[in-house]
């Protein structure tokens, strides 16, 4: 009985355990859904909420693990630039936008982890014998270009400590070259070089109005789409021309 009892007793204990330390990052964001309409050009979410008191914390945008492939370039028997070779890009997230209330350099190994540093670290590249030395710099910088990797230090910001936690608020510039799909906030509690506690919530964007109506056809009704196409063709070729009429143009 006395065996029993201790045993029910430590599960109940560790049980509240568990619950206390998912209960050591609460957060929400502003939005759970992205619609992405004829006029969007990138929009914003604002995430909040509280970490244990002495944390410094680090929020990600990051979308879909994939793959991409690019050529690489080099000179054809040292004379002409040309396509040389095939490099498949796996394991990359299609965006990484990281928001930190500190420098990734003063966040320890955390930092280098959570940073896109440690995103460059898990990128696969095939074949083997590429120059990642060279070639992860350089898709670094074609990310930050297309504004879907990019760091922010000071982005997050910390209130004062309050019963043991600690309030933060973030926002996260979300840029204008979304695909649709899933995408995750996270949000990590980061002490002494540590993760000690994080969340994730679910982010989704689609296309909405005139976009998604015309995606549906190209995909979904592909004669309607070729009839359509032809017609804005056509009314486009009889406004121009009109124009051109209208200026004396022969």
């Amino acid at each position: 009985m006395k065996r029993l009892l201790f045993f029910v007793f430590g599960a109940a204990l560790l049980a509240n355990t568990a619950l206390a330390r998912a209960a050591d990052v609460q957060f929400s964001v502003d939005r759970a859904a992205i619609g992405m309409g004829l006029l969007y050009s990138g929009t914003s979410i604002a995430v909040t909420g509280t970490v244990p008191e002495g944390s410094q914390v680090v929020v990600r945008f990051i979308g879909k693990i994939g793959e991409m492939e690019m050529k690489q370039k080099g000179r054809a028997m040292g004379l002409l630039w040309m396509n040389m070779n095939t490099l498949r890009f796996s394991n990359m997230p299609a965006v990484c936008l990281v928001g930190t209330s500190a420098p990734l350099a003063a966040l320890g190994q955390a930092g280098e982890k959570l940073g896109l540093a440690g995103v460059a670290d898990s990128i696969a590249i095939e074949p083997a014998s590429a120059d990642r030395k060279v070639l992860l710099p350089e898709l670094l910088k074609l990310k930050k270009n297309e504004r879907l990797y990019r760091e922010d230090d000071g982005a997050v910001q910390l209130s004062p400590a309050r019963d043991g936690l600690q309030a933060f608020s973030a926002k996260i510039s979300v840029p204008s070259r979304l695909f649709p799909g899933d995408y995750s906030v996270e949000v990590f509690a980061v002490k002494d070089g540590a993760v000690i506690a994080q969340g994730v919530k679910p982010v989704t964007a689609s296309l909405v109005g005139i976009p998604a109506f015309i995606a549906n056809l190209a995909f979904n009704h592909g004669t309607w789409y070729g009839v359509l196409a032809s017609v804005i063709a056509i009314l486009a070729g009889l406004i121009v021309g009109r124009i051109f009429q209208s200026k004396g143009g022969h």
